[in-house]
């Protein structure tokens, strides 16, 4: 009897339970517990200067305090190796085995695309570019309507550096007034027209331009050029004016007494040079106005810059690592550590942020490089002929067979050369 006591017992309870399932009393399932992060070691390769190696190598110990700091439990060892940004591109012979990061010349861009070294920056790492940098920084990070850099520096450029005790900042303002202080004082003014990175760019001065369209793969399919316009044959009108005129030399030396020069048209890496020749007497202003035909514009320049690439074929397989590289490359570029460029080196940043501050804006140098920022021309990819043509023409201007009866002609030539180069 009891045994069968027992059984009708635990036959209620269990109707007892699914009943009480049924009306919602039971006491839910506690969940799962999420899983612990687990911190990963990252090795990344990165591609710099040998002479900036110790400078880099401290930022990099910047880079893991803020990721710390930023709660980033994972280890990064970064190695060194030495390509220098205009050599990164040749030197570096498989990108499936190269640097994660790598600093490289604006100039460079369509190689290392057309390579599949270049990684597309989209999302936040876009959103980074497109408002800390200045309008050169961004133009130069861009290749064939993507942006695929992170731009540090926007420096690579001349402008005019001349003696103060004999000219004014009136002086220096036009060519044609720099020139005729030149010739009244007996002196020379130094602009090496007749090669390529000068000349061609004084061809920029009234608006003419060229155009690349490039495939899928970065090569070249077409170039498009307008040297042959009333915007081009003003510039060679310019360019005429200057090289026919008696103070005009095609040299580059710091002015002194013995070579005769007041001022020249010359590139930022030669600074320290006119600095320590004029001392006190240094001064330096962006590349003077010109007017033809009763338009005044700046003398054109190029102007190029350094930039980091995020190498996308080393990492293909591992995000962990391609994530590390663009944080790497966004801290680089970052206002930062474009700051500490400027007062190690005293480059020209082109972070908004870094370009506006005090320590940037009362350095002549920098202040003259960011006005001219404004119509100077980013140097990136550059058609096949671009440097040669226009040394072709201005060589014929010095020699007297391009003459202003046939300017028209000759910028016609020139402007079918750079068309015809891919």
């Amino acid at each position: 009897m009891k045994k069968n006591l027992r059984f009708v017992s635990l036959a209620l309870l269990s109707l007892c339970s699914l009943a009480l399932a049924g009306c919602g009393e039971t006491t839910p399932d506690t969940p799962d517990e999420p899983d612990e992060p687990v911190a990963k070691t990252i090795n990344l390769v990165y591609s710099g200067t040998g002479t900036n190696k110790y400078f880099n190598e401290s930022l990099f110990d910047d880079f893991k305090t803020e990721m710390k700091a930023n709660g980033d439990i994972n280890t990064y060892n970064i190695t060194y190796v030495e390509h220098g940004p205009d050599k990164v591109d040749s030197e570096v012979t498989d990108w499936k085995t190269g640097p994660d990061v790598y600093e490289f010349a604006s100039d460079k861009v369509s190689g290392l695309y057309s390579k599949g070294a270049l990684a597309e920056l989209k999302g936040d790492y876009k959103s980074f570019v497109t408002t800390a940098n200045n309008s050169f920084g961004v133009s130069a990070a861009t290749f064939n309507e993507k942006l695929i850099a992170y731009p540090y520096t926007g420096d690579n450029t001349y402008y005019l550096q001349y003696d103060k005790s004999v000219l004014t900042e009136d002086d220096v303002s036009s060519i044609e007034k720099l020139l005729a202080k030149a010739n009244t004082l007996g002196k020379k003014v130094g602009y090496n027209l007749p090669e390529g990175f000068w000349g061609a760019a004084a061809m920029f001065t009234f608006g003419a331009d060229y155009s690349m369209t490039f495939d899928d793969q970065g090569q070249v399919s077409k170039v498009d050029a307008d040297f042959d316009s009333e915007k081009g044959i003003k510039a060679a009108k310019a360019i005429y004016s200057i090289v026919t005129d008696k103070a005009w030399v095609k040299d580059m030396e710091a002015p002194s007494e013995s070579n005769n020069l007041i001022a020249c048209m010359a590139g930022t890496w030669d600074i320290s040079n006119y600095k320590t020749a004029l001392k006190d007497n240094y001064g330096c202003a962006v590349m003077p106005n010109v007017t033809v035909d009763g338009e005044t514009k700046h003398l054109g320049a190029f102007l190029g810059g350094k930039l980091f690439g995020v190498n996308p074929q080393v990492s293909s397989d591992d995000n962990d690592r391609l994530t590390a590289a663009h944080k790497l490359a966004m801290f680089l570029s970052g206002e930062k550590c474009q700051l500490k460029r400027f007062y190690a080196y005293e480059t020209a940043p082109c972070n908004k942020t870094a370009t506006a501050s005090e320590a940037v804006t009362s350095n002549a140098n920098v202040k003259v490089l960011s006005e001219q920022g404004s119509f100077a021309h980013a140097q990136t990819s550059v058609p096949g002929n671009f440097w040669t043509a226009p040394a072709t023409l201005i060589n014929g201007m010095i020699d007297g067979t391009v003459t202003l009866d046939n300017l028209s002609d000759a910028c016609k030539t020139l402007n079918d050369n750079i068309k015809a180069s891919k």
